[in-house]
């Protein structure tokens, strides 16, 4: 830090959960070492060991940091979701569910500054591989309560739909969203350009009907037509968001959480 720069507000511990969560991210647990991560936070690796321990100890606490409060999100979103829908004396539909599960996440990326973005990364990227099921195994109970909630959700939306089936759609829901929260930027070169990984506003408007078909079809009902009830709606940072190019975007395939 010189002369020049303003003290760095954040805790020693924060610097290196926020430098940690970054590379980690963009390089994933093998690809960065201790002393990078401390490099980049601005302090000697002494502290990293004093604050976590190894790097083991590390990746798990920035894992776990955020998950308290993406899982309240998730679930107020869905309490939401069905208040909305009682007051106009309905069930939450199908579209309502698949909304509610998508809507908070998205705006978190979008909204929730780079901590958030990145972290979204992080998890979904490292959710695909078996060598870390022991550090996102704790993360079984809090997300255990969403699975159950927004299954139960979808069984009141869809009574018709086979739980073996309603499992299996709500597995393919949460894929679509990881594949969308890694921003692989896969969608941007494929649909050359006319597409964009960051544009979150418009995958929430595309992916509610697109999902929603899928667990109609699957309940044998592909004739129902979207939930009039049903609002989109992501907040964005500006026109310049479906833009914003991620170097964290080429670093490979997405994962499913």
């Amino acid at each position: 830090m010189t002369r020049a720069d303003p003290p760095d507000p954040r805790s020693t511990k924060t610097r290196i959960l926020d430098a940690a969560e970054e590379l980690f991210a963009i390089r994933g647990y093998d690809g960065v070492s201790l002393r990078e991560i401390t490099q980049a936070a601005g302090v000697e690796v002494a502290l990293a060991n004093y604050h976590f321990g190894p790097k083991e100890e590390l990746f798990r606490q920035v894992i776990h940091r955020r998950v308290a409060e993406h899982c309240d999100g998730v679930l107020a979103a869905l309490d939401a979701a069905q208040v909305a829908a009682a007051a106009g004396g309905r069930i939450a539909s199908v579209e309502d569910v698949v909304g509610a599960f998508c809507r908070y996440t998205f705006t978190k990326t979008v909204t929730g500054g780079l901590g958030w973005k990145r972290y979204f990364q992080l998890l979904s990227r490292t959710a695909l591989s078996p060598v870390y099921a022991p550090v996102l195994a704790p993360l079984n109970k809090p997300y255990g309560v969403i699975v159950r909630r927004y299954v139960a959700a979808f069984q009141a939306a869809l009574p018709t739909l086979p739980p073996g089936h309603l499992y299996t759609a709500f597995y393919f829901l949460q894929a679509m969203v990881s594949r969308l929260l890694a921003e692989t930027q896969v969608l941007d070169r494929q649909s050359q350009g006319r597409c964009h990984a960051a544009d979150f506003e418009a995958h929430l408007a595309r992916l509610v009907p697109f999902a929603a078909a899928g667990f109609y079809a699957l309940a044998g009902r592909p004739d129902v037509s979207p939930s009039p009830g049903f609002e989109v709606g992501v907040p964005s940072e500006g026109p310049g968001r479906a833009a914003t190019r991620d170097p964290a975007a080429a670093t490979g395939p997405a994962t499913s959480l």
